[in-house]
């Protein structure tokens, strides 16, 4: 499925928009003014279909294009077919505008689009097929969330090994994630009319049936990697979710997270249900290495859901989307690595990580211990254990755990990745998906005892000497849902 996107550019700003208020009945609002970037701008609606803003700077409107062709800007709106764009263009041509030049395949963008001048200098299209909303229609990079519930495990369920994303259905305790279908438009407007929906994720509320059927098209039908969240007991859509390709980001081994639920279902835990379901796919099925998000700043629901489900927060691209009503917001970035085996080729880094935590942290250890321990952990105890790490932005190892049958026998953190929460992962992921509940940690090691209370284990048990004898006294802990004398 494609987008048809059509882009207008001019310098006459007043001239354009009247002919689109006659060639397309639209209505106008009062012309905006930018402050920040000196743009002009109105917003022109129409009884069915997409919005379109017309933006000209002040500063070049009505100059010659042949004398200043940096001031070109622009106006955009999607058709639901190629036909449509080229029917469009014979419109413009009946009306008596200029359009020279044949179409040619161009550019990386996201849209199939149609650029022309007024004047008729050039029209050209540039063709990509897209993985997810349009920016203003149903876009899911940005989200909206409910409070902060725990979920259900979801579970993948492809009819075949061979199919494809555009048809895997997910199962959580009270959703079903289906890919969206033409029988979902009146349940689709039902959500979608609600400006507060739009609000928290930058497009505005669909004025009509025909309109979300639009957009249902365009945007979520057949689109890899977006789902429509039916809940079980009533059948009823009641959201999305879905996983697509980082567009600020050139791994194929990124996609980013975006959802939005009906306001009625705020804050009963559906949200993280869903988002902890497609996290299960995304790395235990498409083996991804790491999932992204952003949401404004002011949609606290979305963070809590983010920080619930374990993402770390990456920072904020500030004046990072200029929104359909006009307003500049910023991204709050996220991430959430994938935990993977390490290869024996890893193992140099992973003695790495190792070396430069335990200097770090375990200052009751002298030089000569470290280089006591050193040539064992690389030749005795990285071996026996099951490995897992987690890799930062760039690709190095940031954190790394090791298992045995019974306890986490091993977690180090590079001193330059502590506090962002690669520790935690590593344990939930220990405690959630190989049942373990146990771990020893040096007494003296203060930093980490806490960091391990903090996150509920109970200490249990302690030995005088660590497991080669040396004066440095190990206690034991576990879990209290774990430990029989803590059950009534």
């Amino acid at each position: 499925m494609k987008l048809h996107h059509i882009a207008i550019w001019t310098f006459r700003l007043e001239e354009l928009k009247e002919f689109y208020v006659r060639f397309f009945g639209g209505k106008s609002n009062e012309k905006y003014i930018n402050p920040k970037k000196g743009f002009e701008s109105y917003f022109v609606s129409f009884g069915e279909g997409t919005d379109l803003e017309l933006m000209s700077r002040t500063d070049v409107q009505n100059t010659p294009i042949e004398e200043n062709r940096v001031g070109l800007t622009h106006f955009a709106f999607t058709f639901p077919s190629q036909e449509e764009v080229l029917r469009f263009t014979e419109q413009m041509r009946s009306e008596g505008y200029t359009i020279a030049g044949e179409p040619r395949t161009s550019g990386d963008g996201y849209f199939e689009s149609v650029v022309l001048d007024p004047d008729g200098n050039r029209i050209e299209c540039v063709y990509q097929e897209i993985t997810g909303g349009g920016k203003g229609e149903g876009k899911t990079e940005t989200a909206i969330g409910t409070e902060t519930e725990v979920g259900a495990e979801a579970e993948a369920r492809p009819n075949t090994e061979t199919e494809s994303i555009h048809s895997v259905t997910l199962d959580t305790e009270r959703l079903l994630l289906r890919p969206f279908e033409e029988k979902d438009a009146e349940a689709f407007f039902a959500c979608c009319q609600n400006p507060n929906l739009g609000n928290n994720a930058g497009w505005p509320p669909h004025r009509t049936l025909e309109e979300s059927r639009r957009i249902l098209h365009s945007t979520f039908i057949n689109q890899e990697g977006i789902w429509a969240m039916i809940l079980k007991e009533t059948q009823q859509l009641i959201g999305s979710v879905g996983i697509i390709p980082d567009p600020k980001r050139e791994n194929p081994q990124v996609r980013m997270l975006g959802y939005w639920l009906d306001e009625t279902y705020w804050g009963k835990g559906y949200m993280t249900e869903s988002v902890q379901g497609v996290l299960k796919y995304g790395f235990e099925k498409l083996k991804l290495s790491l999932i992204t998000a952003t949401c404004y700043p002011h949609n606290k629901r979305s963070q809590k859901v983010l920080k619930k489900n374990g993402f770390i927060y990456e920072g904020t691209l500030h004046q990072a989307e200029l929104t359909y009503n006009g307003n500049i917001y910023d991204h709050q970035c996220y991430y959430l690595p994938g935990i993977s085996q390490p290869t024996p080729e890893d193992y140099e880094e992973i003695l790495h990580v190792w070396e430069t935590s335990v200097r770090h942290t375990h200052d009751f250890l002298t030089e000569e211990d470290i280089q006591f321990y050193k040539p064992l952990m690389r030749e005795h105890y990285l071996p026996v254990v099951e490995l897992f790490v987690i890799r930062n932005a760039n690709g190095k190892i940031a954190a790394f755990m090791g298992l045995s049958d019974e306890l986490i026998e091993m977690l180090f953190v590079h001193p330059d990745e502590q506090g962002k929460g690669y520790g935690k992962r590593l344990i939930e992921y220990a405690r959630d998906k190989k049942q373990m509940d146990k771990v020893d940690v040096n007494e003296q090691n203060e930093k980490a005892l806490q960091f391990y209370l903090h996150l509920g284990f109970q200490i249990i048990g302690r030995d005088e000497t660590d497991s080669m004898g040396k004066p440095f006294p190990i206690l034991h802990l576990q879990l209290p849902e774990a430990n029989p004398g803590n059950r009534n």
